[in-house]
């Protein structure tokens, strides 16, 4: 079970650190288009970013359905 436990938990800070990196990347784009000279189809990356960020929600949400249920101190 601590296996399975491990393994939850180092997927869940993998979708959590793409959410975070998909967050940044369109903020970036949005505030700072101008860094990124020649290019010429941001709304395509706002775009992608978009996609692995609801991706990575949604395993989020799934991943923790998996997580063993945690008991109250007086065994409940």
């Amino acid at each position: 079970m601590e296996k399975m436990t491990n393994r939850i938990k180092s997927l869940v800070k993998k979708y959590e650190s793409e959410v975070l990196e998909a967050d940044e990347n369109i903020k970036l784009l949005l505030n700072n288009a101008t860094i990124i000279p020649d290019h010429t189809d941001i709304n395509n990356d706002i775009d992608k970013w978009l996609d692995i960020k609801s991706s990575s929600l949604g395993k989020l949400q799934h991943i923790a359905s998996y997580l063993p249920k945690q008991e109250n101190k007086d065994g409940k």
